[in-house]
């Protein structure tokens, strides 16, 4: 029996079985809790469902669509459809890189441009996968409201029409019968991402944290002083419009031999005039 079922999800896709195992996990222990120990039940469930579900059918949800974005990228209306998105990630790459900044320095990141290109870069590719999923997410969920109600009685019709569909815009796709539990799992998929997709966004800020957007404003917006006189010669500092001056606690010998400060200390950041030299 355990064989079959091994070798049943060797034929499956990752997604399929991301989707199977979380499903599993989540369910049987549940449903064992609730019968036998209902105290246990609320906090198994609760912690399944967050950290184990969600994060392994959004992950399988994303390798799913890659799958169409991967065949889409074939033909020209996949390539202007990803210039599109590709225009939206940039601005919404750069907004993050601008808001990171602003976090952490307080002032106008405007004065920091090449900063937020470095950033903008960094934030770039997961804005796009967002992006994109996130689109596709509500197209999936408005269709599946559509096609769910009568695919269990007309299957093979919906699955025609959507092969049809996939060889007119030439996705290298194709749905079949025994493809009827997956079909069940991508439109769950499509709600849990839509619903969890703007928690991603913080968890990418954690990624790069404060020390690393604090370094890389460190490296490509600061310089070490010699405009202000009241601002010890060796900290390195970005002007602020023309009286104004924002002050690092970053010396030049630890900058460059410590690695942008001794023990990794804080980097912190404090305006203040210019008296200039």
């Amino acid at each position: 029996m355990l064989s079959k079922l091994i070798e049943y999800f060797k034929t499956k896709s990752i997604s399929f079985n991301l989707y199977a195992l979380s499903s599993i996990i989540l369910l049987i222990p549940s449903f064992i809790l609730f019968v036998t120990k209902h105290q246990y039940f609320i906090i198994y469930s609760e912690f399944t469902m967050k950290y184990i579900l969600i994060p392994l059918f959004s992950i399988a949800f994303m390798i799913d669509i890659f799958t169409v974005i991967k065949s889409l990228w074939k033909t020209i209306f996949g390539k202007i459809i990803y210039s599109i998105f590709g225009y939206f990630a940039l601005t919404y790459s750069q907004s993050l890189a601008k808001n990171s900044i602003y976090h952490i320095t307080n002032e106008n990141p405007d004065f920091y441009q090449t900063s937020t290109q470095f950033l903008s870069a960094i934030y770039l590719i997961p804005s796009w996968i967002i992006s994109i999923n996130y689109v596709i997410s509500i197209i999936i969920i408005i269709g599946s409201i559509i096609i769910f109600p009568i695919m269990f009685f007309k299957f093979e019709k919906i699955t025609s029409v959507l092969n049809k569909l996939s060889k007119i815009i030439n996705v290298d796709v194709k749905i079949q019968k025994h493809n009827i539990i997956h079909m069940i799992f991508i439109p769950i998929a499509s709600i849990t991402f839509f619903a969890n997709s703007m928690a991603i966004i913080p968890t990418i800020s954690k990624v790069f944290d404060n020390i690393f957007i604090s370094k890389s404003i460190i490296k490509y917006s600061y310089y070490p002083n010699k405009t202000c006189r009241n601002v010890n010669i060796n900290q390195y500092i970005k002007l602020i419009e023309t009286s104004k001056v924002s002050v690092s606690n970053i010396n030049t010998i630890e900058y460059l031999l410590l690695n942008y400060g001794a023990n990794n200390k804080k980097i912190t950041f404090k305006t203040k005039e210019c008296v200039r030299f």
